[in-house]
């Protein structure tokens, strides 16, 4: 058991999802925050408002019956499972998450694509006897979709520009096929041989929890195309469901940064920084309106996150010559006794940042000491501990000169310098603070 510390589902690598396991594992969360983890036995309904299954605490089955948007994070498709489908689930999922996303031609060998496409149009009944084994469920259609949009939208980021149109054909599939009330199937144009389609009745699934993620896929896919103005729409489209009180409140947060990460690209530093920091107090505000504590709790991390990549932003702005190291390092300041005093990831991130400022300023042994605790502590987020490491290594240097021009002996903060930036490549070694410690 744990308080929410992290949003589970905001990054898209949450999104995406993981190696599926020998069982499928919902992490939820209570109304007070406390979040869990639990094995799932099955799954009794799955709506965009309740969710209800039979999970596995200590072996011995319960039934769980939650608000859909306390599920944090649950993902179909089970290796072990006696359903074929199932399982395919969990090979198209293991193949998605090691970069297998299309057939390899020599040997054939079906790719996350193929695998997910198949899934979304069976509708096979299995022999009388063996429908728990071969029978295709609503469901396996349902997840298999939301999986392939996934699936071509990563195809098309990794430079497949064709994928991104597909991506959303599906898109307005599993709308269709998520209507609310609809008939148990449909007539839709199936995939077929050599790229041809073809009719047939495939299954419709209502009320999908995924729908809501599904939109948001649909509004990263415009951006991706460079669709500026449909993007915004259709993100200004999600955000305004996810303020709805049983909407997710991961959804809210992460459509809320996918769109300010759209607005900002190509903008300079200085302008970035404000729509972060917009977004920020958005939230912020956004977050006292969340019906229970673990809303708060989601939506107030991710305002404190875009206050501080704004303040990130100028600190970038310096780097570039663009605004002096002051203008940053009061917004670190400002961020360190207002938001870190309650977030202390926020609080290490101030805190680094203020050491980074004060280094660039020249000054030794206050750089030193802000940096000290973020590195040892070792509790700070990788991309802030390696910039803190680099720093530190320069503060050590300026502090032992400050040393020596007060008639002490700073040569073992010098040393010191040295297996600071010996530890930063040896744990980050691909990280540009790494690069830059020469």
């Amino acid at each position: 058991m744990r308080r929410f510390g992290t949003c589970t589902a905001v990054a898209l690598a949450a999104l995406l999802g993981g190696v599926a396991g020998a069982q499928e594992m919902l992490e939820y969360a209570e109304a007070d925050g406390t979040v869990k983890t639990a094995p799932v036995d099955r799954v009794n309904k799955e709506d965009e408002k309740d969710f209800s299954a039979r999970i596995l605490v200590g072996g011995r089955p319960r039934r769980l019956d939650i608000p859909s948007r306390r599920v944090v994070s649950f993902r179909r498709g089970d290796a072990d499972a006696e359903n074929q489908w199932s399982k395919r689930l969990a090979t198209g999922r293991r193949l998605f998450s090691t970069g297998q996303l299309a057939t390899q031609a020599t040997p054939p060998v079906p790719g996350a694509e193929e695998t997910f496409e198949k899934i979304s149009y069976s509708m096979e009944k299995g022999l009388p006897g063996e429908e728990a084994e071969y029978q295709a469920l609503p469901w396996h259609n349902e997840y298999a979709l939301f999986y392939l949009i996934e699936t071509r939208y990563q195809m098309g980021l990794q430079g497949d520009k064709t994928k991104f149109a597909q991506a959303l054909a599906s898109v307005e599939e599993f709308r269709a096929r998520s209507a609310k009330k609809p008939p148990a199937t449909i007539d839709w144009d199936v995939p077929a041989e050599k790229g041809t389609t073809r009719k047939a009745k495939v299954y419709c699934w209502g009320d999908s929890r995924l729908l809501p993620h599904v939109l948001l896929l649909e509004a990263r896919i415009l951006a991706a195309q460079g669709e500026k103005d449909k993007a915004l729409a259709a993100f200004d489209a999600v955000i305004e469901r996810a303020k709805k009180p049983e909407s997710p409140p991961t959804l809210l947060t992460e459509a809320f940064v996918a769109k300010a990460e759209f607005e900002a690209a190509g903008q300079p530093s200085e302008q970035q920084e404000g729509i972060f920091r917009a977004a920020g107090s958005t939230l912020s505000g956004l977050a006292r309106t969340q019906p229970d504590e673990y809303g708060k709790q989601v939506v107030t991390r991710a305002a404190n996150r875009s206050l501080l990549r704004g303040a990130d932003l100028l600190r970038e702005s310096a780097e570039q010559q663009k605004v002096t190291w002051d203008t940053p390092l009061a917004r670190y300041q400002q961020l360190q006794a207002g938001e870190g005093q309650k977030d202390p990831a926020v609080r290490l991130g101030a805190q680094a940042g203020i050491g980074a400022c004060l280094v660039e300023k020249g000054q030794g042994e206050t750089a030193y000491k802000a940096l000290l605790p973020v590195v040892v502590g070792g509790e700070a987020e990788p991309e802030r501990t390696a910039l803190s490491l680099y720093y530190i290594g320069r503060a050590a240097k300026l502090f032992g000169d400050e040393i020596d021009r007060q008639g002490g002996k700073g040569d073992m903060l010098r040393a010191e310098s040295e297996r600071w930036w010996s530890d930063l490549k040896a744990r980050y070694p691909t990280s540009r603070w790494a690069e830059k410690a020469k």
